[in-house]
């Protein structure tokens, strides 16, 4: 009782709750338990969790080696945020395995996958906080503009051939379709409706897309090509893309990707700027920003608008549009740019599909 009296009523009430909690949780009285080091945790809990619970369980596989190889003998309670600081420099300093610069979204991405891990941690009472809040994210240049010229694109299918064959009507239906890697590589026989002339993009319990909505991609008639000559070859798979020697799913192209553009001298170029060139030739060739969000599975229309005339090229055109007009030009009328796009760009060929292919 005299230890109560010494206690102010505000501070005797939280150790109270403090311990009925206790109590209620069987934690009372016992000790403890030190936390688990980074690497464990990482193994043994955060992993399994992952793989259960995302859809992008490979990706936090991937970027954990980093972080064990910095983090992984420390105890998760004994890790600072001035050592998260320490490892964000680090890896913003060490180039990639290509001798490249790191780029800040990869380091960031990383400093995610981290966070979620004590995150992870905290709901399991294994830690009280998490120290990735303090460290500040690096900023990043989100637009990137990369896409592949009509020049690079032909230098890129002539060495799409003998070992490199299979890629060749990958990025040939990516560039005429606009699907993430994921949606592309996993995309199923099911979902390709030759009546139609439509890829179906499914978002269900099998199947997830980003956005987490489903939606009908036009086939071009390169597309329809394209996936009609693989049909006969595997037609007979679930998949529309099978490993040659193991008849399972392709899961990644990158290192044949890398190794096809080093040999057709482009350089900065990534397999999702094929995507980035999709759209950005939808702008360019007079489709509004609405189709091309709808296209490509934007819910913002902002991602959209800077497709719009997004290349030199389509602005020139859009810029030619003054000389309609002014002493000596024409009759002194002013062209409307929607105008001139409807016209000149018809973007429908009647039947709710697009009517130009992408690619020239």
């Amino acid at each position: 009782m005299q230890r109560c009296a010494q206690i102010p009523s505000e501070e005797l009430t939280v150790e109270i709750f403090f311990h009925r909690d206790q109590v209620y949780e069987g934690r009372y009285g016992k000790k403890k338990a030190a936390a688990p080091l980074l690497r464990d945790f990482v193994t043994n809990t955060f992993l399994p969790w992952s793989r259960a619970n995302k859809r992008t369980w490979r990706e936090d596989v991937y970027r954990s080696q980093s972080i064990i190889a910095f983090f992984g003998k420390h105890r998760l309670d004994e890790i600072s945020s001035a050592q998260i600081e320490k490892f964000k420099m680090k890896r913003q300093q060490t180039p990639t395995k290509n001798g490249s610069e790191r780029r800040p979204a990869t380091v960031n991405r990383e400093l995610e996958n981290l966070s979620r891990m004590f995150t992870l941690a905290i709901d399991m009472g294994i830690v009280q906080t998490n120290p990735c809040q303090k460290v500040q994210s690096l900023s990043e240049d989100n637009e990137r503009n990369r896409y592949l010229s009509e020049t690079e694109e032909r230098r890129l299918l002539d060495v799409l051939h003998g070992r490199r064959k299979h890629l060749r009507s990958i990025v040939l239906i990516d560039l005429q379709t606009g699907l993430r890697k994921r949606e592309l590589l996993s995309l199923r026989w099911q979902n390709v409706d030759f009546e139609r002339d439509v890829i179906h993009v499914m978002n269900s319990r099998r199947e997830r897309t980003k956005s987490g909505r489903s939606r009908s991609v036009p086939l071009t008639s390169i597309a329809r090509e394209e996936l009609l000559a693989l049909h006969r070859e595997s037609g007979w798979s679930e998949y529309v893309f099978v490993n040659s020697k193991t008849f399972q799913p392709l899961t990644d192209v990158k290192k044949a990707f890398t190794s096809a553009l080093r040999k057709a001298g482009i350089e900065d170029f990534h397999f999702h700027d094929l995507r980035h060139t999709c759209a950005t030739r939808l702008g360019d060739r007079g489709a509004s920003a609405f189709e091309i969000a709808q296209i490509m599975g934007w819910s913002d229309i902002r991602m959209a608008m800077r497709y719009t005339h997004a290349t030199g090229d389509g602005i020139r055109r859009a810029m030619q549009l003054l000389t309609s007009t002014g002493v000596g030009k024409g009759n002194g009328k002013v062209l409307r740019l929607e105008n001139w796009t409807d016209t000149k760009v018809p973007t429908s060929n009647g039947n709710g599909q697009h009517a130009l292919p992408v690619s020239a």
